[in-house]
Parts: C-alpha cells; structure tokens; sequence
C-alpha cells in the first residue's frame, strides 16, 4: 500500500510557482490469479471502480491478473507482508491460515448459486466471516463465486447408485474425499495436471468440477457424461491484511468495504453467467447431461457436514449460511 501527500512546484528561470498540495491518495496492489476478462477480474475491477468514484480519485487499487504478484499462497502471505494490499484465494488456501473457514469445502452448504449470493450479501453472516478473520489477522472485503460443481464421468450417473465403486477425482481436500466416499464412489486425490491423462487411460472414472472448466479444460473428449447435481459452491475470499487495514484513512475504510460488496454481487453474478452459458456449450460438443434426484446426495453429505463442524464459530457461519433463503 502507497500512501503519499503530493506537492506540485514549478520553476521556471528564477521564478518558482508553488503549486496547492494534492488529496491525500492511497494505492493498493490486489493480486488474483485468473485472466483478467474472467470473473475474478471482472469482480477487482468492479471495486477498483467504485473505490475511485466514492474517494473521488483518493484512493485507488491497481489489479494484478494472472498471478503476476504470486501464486494464492503467496498473495496472502504478501498481505502479511505489506507487497500485496488484497488478494483473492480459494477458501481452500485460506483456510490453512483461518482454520475456521474450512466450513466453505462442505457439501451442498448452499442451496444454489442464488442462495449462496444471498447469504453472502448478508451483513450478519459477513460479520461472523469477519469475526474468525480478525483473529488471524486478516479483513474480508467480500467473498467471490469460484462455480457451482458437478460430477463428469465415463458412464451416465442417472441416480446416487450409480456412484457405486466410481474411482473420482477430487482436490486434496478431506471433506471432499469423505464426500465422495459418503456417494458410494472411490475418491481418488490427484493433481489437476494430471486429470486428462487419469482419465483417458482409465485410471480414474471420473472427477468433479464446474462447467466452466469442464468446458474450457476439454475434460468432455474423456469424460462426456455430466450428472448435475451441484455438490459444492466453491467460493473465494477476497482479504487484506487486518493492519493494512486498519491503517487506512476512515473515509476510505467506508469505501473500501462498500466497494467490496458491491464487488462480490457483481463478481458472483458474472460466474453464474458464465456457468450457465456453458452449458449451451456442453451441449454443441455432444456432452449427455444427466440430473439426479440430489436428495440422496444431501442425506449422505449430512455426516460429512457433521464430522468437519469441529468448532463453535464453524457451527455458528454454518447455521448462520444455511438460513439465509
């Protein structure tokens, strides 16, 4: 962050006009790691706008696409440093450092993609989210959508049975391996890299993801079957470092938190856009979508939500997210 007071002197031969000092302005430096037409970059630029427009020009925010300030474990880490101002994380990354949001890799937490954005606007749900920030040391400007997952497999999933003995992909994530053992299916942990290739040579049955990336990943050519069940909203916060913060002027603190909401309606609904255009897409390159009754999903992924609810404060946003409809 570059907080500077400017004064402007020109001096021309042996006169010299002294020019009126400039607004205070602050600079910050917000890190994503996605392109900058992609959602993410739609979101930062949304805030970048508005913070400008409610300083009047005081305070700005410079956005870095593509990880250009480093990848997400980086960028927090920066905004403990003070090189990075605010970064966008999975809540995945986050979580190591906020062991409490851990409650965002559960299943079927939201409804939906609409109910997620609901809860997410609330200001009594943001502020449980804030509260277990601040004790590690971080402010929650927002929370973005990272897309609504689904399962692609070789076969047509029809209902939870077909599940059975499925060898899945998931993330490196315990609450996602437990989930899909909780379907029936043999989660198998494996790098992202290496999920086109596990599946062409049968090595896996499957994986879950988002459209988006099951389009743009060309996942469809190994895997056409695609069971919509949306088992999961991944979702990503977007944090600065608490005393960053809280060093900033009053007036631009304000701003800066307006802007953050605005910014995560307007980030989330471009996802969900983009997420449902694709399947227009699936659709053309002959992907067979299946929809399961997700009832049977929801009853096996209630002792998965049990398990992981380890803490009182995971419980409270738990319940806290839940209710809002």
């Amino acid at each position: 962050m570059k907080i500077t007071n400017l004064a402007l002197c020109l001096a021309l031969g042996a006169s010299v006009i002294s020019m009126p000092a400039i607004a205070q302005e602050v600079t910050l430096k917000a890190s994503h790691n996605a392109n900058a037409d992609e959602p993410y970059g739609v979101g930062m630029r949304e805030m970048a706008e508005i913070l400008k427009e409610k300083t009047g020009g005081k305070a700005v925010i410079e956005v870095y696409d593509n990880a250009t300030l480093g990848d997400e474990m980086e960028s927090i880490q920066g905004t403990q440093m003070g090189t990075v101002d605010i970064a966008v994380t999975a809540n995945s990354t986050l979580a190591n450092f906020v062991p409490d949001l851990a409650v965002f890799s559960l299943p079927f937490l939201f409804e939906n993609a609409e109910q997620m954005d609901r809860a997410l606007s609330n200001p009594e749900v943001l502020a449980e989210i804030q509260a277990a920030l601040d004790e590690k040391g971080f402010h929650l400007l927002t929370v973005f959508s990272a897309g609504t997952r689904h399962i692609m497999t070789k076969k047509p999933i029809e209902t939870i049975d077909d599940m059975s003995g499925l060898k899945i992909r998931t993330m490196q994530n315990p609450a996602h391996v437990d989930t899909f053992a909780a379907f029936g299916a043999n989660p198998t942990p494996l790098a992202y890299t290496e999920l086109y290739g596990a599946l062409e040579t049968g090595v896996v049955d499957g994986a879950e993801a988002a459209n988006t990336n099951f389009f743009s990943q060309k996942f469809y050519e190994v895997a056409p079957d695609w069971a919509v069940v949306g088992w999961l909203e991944l979702v990503a916060p977007v944090v600065m470092g608490k005393d960053a913060y809280e060093a900033l002027p009053d007036d631009i603190k304000a701003a800066l938190d307006e802007a953050g909401l605005a910014a995560g309606k307007a980030e989330r609904a471009a996802y969900l856009a983009s997420d449902n255009a694709r399947f227009a897409d699936l659709e053309k390159v002959g992907v067979k979508m299946t929809h399961p009754d997700t009832a049977p999903f929801r009853e096996a992924a209630v002792a998965v939500q049990e398990k992981y609810l380890e803490t009182d404060k995971q419980k409270k946003i738990f319940e806290m997210l839940k209710s809002v409809q």
